[in-house]
């Protein structure tokens, strides 16, 4: 078997490939968790947050929380940030770039194994413009998929190179290390990189399968070893950062966005093994796409459905053909299993992860999906000349198909507006489609139809706490306060240490005049949430309107849970002049105007108190 070498013109075509499908989606704004993770970062704003990205969990929080650890992934979008600030667009580009480098590395990667160019090559094309990748490469956060992706397959070519001892092999073997550490650092499902390495090891080698298997052990053995080494510093370094190996103790998965989790674990890997077929689909006819199939878009099945027994006998008889097919080398039977390797760490088959299904986590095993298709229609051929016209028709009617659904799904992915349009329309069953669909209206002054949704959310998924929420703030801002407070008090009957839940419900209880219900809803929350600012003032406000003597107490605690909120202290301030204590409030109102000496409030609460009049509430 000799290795075959990328050619010039090819790589020509697959970089034109990448950069022509994805150029309107470099014009995106930032969409969905963009502004979470990129936009709204403050970790990622300056040289000096360097540390606290590499001592936080991914979306930030106190150590010991979170579930996700990607500090190599966050200090990508913030060197980047250092250069061009938030200009959204040369993080798109960066993307772009990323897929494009996946896509050549797809390639080597194929040769290298002495895959024929036609199916090598043909492969690489499919991959370069298939839709499917739109999640992974036009949204912003997806760069944990094309990034982990480089260099999981740097980390399987420098392997091969350890493995065959060519050049200076320790070299290869520190550097492919290298990559593994920055791969899991990136996204956790790059942990699988050294099964991929055994994997092409064992297609490369020679004889029945039996010595196939020990030899692609054997020539790797040092390679994996170094990998669970380097896996177990991840695993001690998350451990340290978020509590726990793979995540906090305290967090769990929620059913809404993977009802998988609570199954029994036989019930749940045959609905995982349900789902890969799920995704082979989107894979054959990428027609429908979402950017979500949370509850209940794609719902479990239960013992009494034939397809929860088919599904496991199908993959496994799947899996056991391609194991046979490695004998003869065919690329067919190496994209199979390149695709279900790839597909394990997320697809809930041996563990719950933290999603029921995303078409971003079909990033890397799609490259074993493009080989199977492409060796379908190039046939068994090994060289251009033998492979036909008709053949050669086909790939590229095929390529113009995907690169045309992936221009036109680009445009999903423009800003928020878009996207949950299309999520709402395309998985009308997803309580958190019309979740995020609500969110976004609200944010617009669209509160009828923010209602709408939220409502559709707790219908669809009643346990949805957040949309209960969402329900609740919408009819107080219509004034059903009867309706907001029964909103609010259901979330709170489901999540009974909800914050969020307890402030609304105070609020509107304070609409309808209660000060006394009020009262107590903040106080419940605070026995959850003790250092609740929200809640904390919210109680503070409310004694000092019922003249209540235990009013500087509650000022004394909001201003000990954030001694810089300028909020808290222009209400302390007033609070002290309404008991008669002008010169106490003088020293505070000057105190707020020295950390924000050109904020108009506090300077006319200073004027006021100098002038000797009451000030306002």
């Amino acid at each position: 078997m000799t290795p075959h070498r990328l050619r010039l013109p090819a790589a020509l075509l697959l970089s034109a490939a990448c950069l022509l499908c994805y150029a309107n989606g470099v014009i995106a704004s930032f969409a969905y968790d963009d502004k979470a993770v990129v936009r709204d970062n403050p970790r990622i704003r300056a040289p000096e947050k360097l540390l606290e990205i590499f001592s936080t969990s991914y979306f930030g929080g106190e150590r010991g929380t979170g579930s996700a650890y990607r500090p190599v992934l966050l200090s990508s979008f913030a060197v980047q940030w250092w250069i061009h600030g938030s200009d959204p667009a040369p993080f798109h580009a960066v993307n772009v770039l990323l897929h494009l480098a996946v896509t050549l590395l797809c390639v080597r990667l194929l040769l290298a194994l002495g895959v024929p160019p036609p199916a090598a090559l043909g492969a690489a094309l499919l991959f370069a413009v298939h839709p499917i990748h739109v999640e992974a490469v036009t949204s912003l956060v997806g760069r944990g998929e094309t990034q982990a992706a480089a260099l999981a397959l740097g980390y399987v070519l420098l392997g091969l190179r350890f493995a065959d001892w060519r050049g200076k092999a320790w070299l290869s073997l520190t550097l492919a290390l290298l990559l593994y550490a920055l791969a899991n650092l990136t996204k956790e499902s790059a942990a699988v990189a050294p099964a991929l390495l055994f994997l092409c090891l064992a297609w490369r080698a020679e004889g029945r399968l039996p010595r196939r298997l020990f030899d692609a052990f054997r020539r790797g053995l040092v390679l994996y070893a170094g990998s669970a080494a380097v896996l177990y510093g991840v695993f001690c370094l998350r451990a340290w950062v978020l509590g726990g190996a793979l995540k906090s103790a305290a967090t769990g998965i929620f059913e809404l966005e993977n009802p998988l989790a609570r199954l029994p674990p036989l019930d749940r890997a045959a609905n995982a093994c349900v789902l890969f077929f799920v995704s082979l689909g989107r894979l054959a006819f990428p027609v429908r796409l979402s950017a979500d199939e949370s509850a209940w878009s794609i719902r479990p099945l239960g013992a009494q459905d034939p397809l929860f027994w088919l599904a496991p006998v199908l993959l496994a008889a799947l899996a056991a053909a391609a194991l046979r097919g490695l004998r003869s080398r065919a690329p067919a039977a190496l994209g199979f299993l390149f695709l279900a390797i790839a597909a394990l760490p997320a697809g809930n088959l041996l563990f719950p992860t933290g999603t029921i299904f995303a078409e971003r986590l079909a990033y890397l095993p799609s490259a074993g999906f493009c080989l199977i298709a492409a060796s379908w229609i190039l046939g068994e051929t090994h060289d251009w000349e033998t492979a036909g016209r008709g053949r050669l028709a086909a790939l590229t009617a095929v390529a113009l198909l995907l690169a045309a659904r992936t221009v036109v799904r680009n445009t999903v992915w423009q800003n928020d507006e878009t996207l949950f349009t299309n999520m709402v329309r395309v998985s009308p069953g997803s309580a958190k489609a019309h979740y995020d669909f609500a969110y976004m209206s609200s944010a617009q002054g669209k509160t009828r139809r923010a209602l709408e949704h939220y409502t559709r959310a707790t219908e669809i998924y009643p346990r949805y706490w957040d949309a209960w929420a969402g329900r609740g703030r919408m009819e107080r801002n219509l004034g059903n306060l009867a309706a907001s407070e029964a909103a609010y008090a259901e979330a709170i009957r489901i999540l009974p240490c909800y914050e969020n839940g307890h402030f609304g419900l105070g609020l509107a209880r304070e609409g309808r005049s209660d000060p006394a219900g009020a009262e107590a809803a903040y106080r419940a929350g605070l026995r959850c949430s003790p250092k609740s600012l929200p809640l904390a003032f919210r109680m503070a406000e409310i004694l000092t309107a019922e003249r209540r003597q235990t009013a500087g107490h509650a000022w004394h605690r909001a201003l000990a849970i954030a001694p810089d909120s300028l909020t808290t202290r222009v209400g302390y301030a007033r609070w002290l002049a309404s008991v008669g204590r002008r010169a106490d409030a003088l020293r505070e109102a000057r105190e707020a105007l020295r950390r924000a000496p050109r904020d108009a409030t506090v300077r006319e609460l200073e004027s006021t108190l100098l002038s000797g009049s009451a000030p306002g509430g």
